[in-house]
């Protein structure tokens, strides 16, 4: 294979390099199903702000790929919406499978693209971002090339509901009060220079002058007060931290982690338990499981969803009609439930 970095890619009418026309096993049925019966055919969306080494990773996965008898085609995306347009324009008699080369926010919009298109693809992830939490979900190793190659490839595909922010779609997270300040605020030049370091400079800088009004949640009729409030459809936040054992990306169920502390101690006190999983151990914080939640407070405050700002308060943050098939390692039968 000559010239690999030059011959994957493809400008933006979507021409197709080489492609063979493979059958894919059928991936629209509930919870777990048989692996492809032949390698899938993939459209790899590709954020290029993930960095130089990133591309040398994905171009890496992709020769894998290819030995493994993929047919891949790669899209780079050059502004924000792109990876979402290219997910929604791709053909399902060319392709089998989209695969979001990014981090979490290039998955959340190419979910988003399938989602509009009527999800005919399935949805596969080749993890080059900062936290790659859903690498974490369905227990995917970014470092490891080979297993994301067999796992893009062979890996059976899941059935996993969506969440909706004000009809924004997200699969991991939604969240409203300081975690979607530090989204909002973040230095992008910084992040992409200083990794998960990024996050922590602006969560120092956001606590110190935050206000943390207080949110109101609104749940089957009931209401909560926080100060900072996360909707989560996946267990894990930031990372490799279990913010919500009790979430599964399978089910149509939301579980809402509601969060009365403020100030800097508060926030050391929730960002100490975090990573120990014992954030919902804390007497104060609250989890409420619902299917719809209303959350009020200070209007056009940000809301973010898989990482990204999806959304401005108030916001009704719900499941989704919509599922989406999600490409898993084999190992992630367990580690997804």
């Amino acid at each position: 294979m000559n010239n690999v970095g030059n011959n994957y890619f493809t400008d933006d009418s979507l021409a197709i390099r080489d492609i063979e026309p493979l059958m894919l096993a059928n991936t629209m049925i509930p919870s777990i199903e048989a692996a492809p019966t032949q390698p899938r055919r993939v459209l790899v969306v590709y954020n290029p702000t993930a960095g130089r080494h990133k591309r040398r990773r994905l171009i890496g996965v992709a020769e894998r790929l290819e030995r493994l008898g993929c047919a891949v085609t790669i899209q780079e995306t050059a502004k924000r919406g792109d990876a979402e347009d290219f997910a929604a324009r791709a053909d399902t008699a060319l392709f089998d499978a989209v695969i979001a080369a990014g981090g979490d926010g290039t998955v959340n919009e190419v979910l988003n693209g399938l989602a509009l298109a009527g999800g005919g693809l399935a949805l596969g992830v080749l993890p080059l971002g900062t936290a790659n939490v859903l690498a974490c979900e369905i227990g995917l190793d970014p470092r490891d090339s080979e297993q994301v190659a067999r796992a893009i490839a062979f890996g059976p595909a899941r059935r996993v509901h969506l969440g909706t922010a004000n009809r924004r779609r997200f699969l991991l997270m939604a969240g409203a009060g300081l975690d979607a300040e530090v989204v909002a605020g973040l230095n992008v030049t910084l992040k992409r220079h200083a990794g998960k370091l990024a996050y922590v400079v602006e969560g120092l800088k956001q606590a110190v002058g935050y206000d943390f009004p207080i949110l109101t949640i609104r749940a089957d009729g009931i209401s909560y007060e926080g100060r900072m409030v996360v909707a989560c459809k996946g267990r894990f936040y930031g990372g490799p931290f279990v913010a919500a054992p009790d979430a599964n990306l399978e089910a149509p169920m939301l579980e809402i982690c509601v969060l009365p502390a403020a100030g800097v101690a508060g926030m050391l006190r929730y960002g100490i338990a975090l990573p120990l999983g014992k954030l919902t151990e804390l007497p104060e914080v609250q989890v409420i499981s619902a299917k719809s939640i209303i959350v009020t407070g200070p209007r056009g405050a940000p809301v973010q969803g898989d990482g990204d700002i999806i959304a401005r308060l108030p916001a009704e943050i719900a499941i989704a009609d919509e599922t989406v098939n999600l490409i898993c390692p084999e190992i992630s039968a367990a580690a997804i439930n």
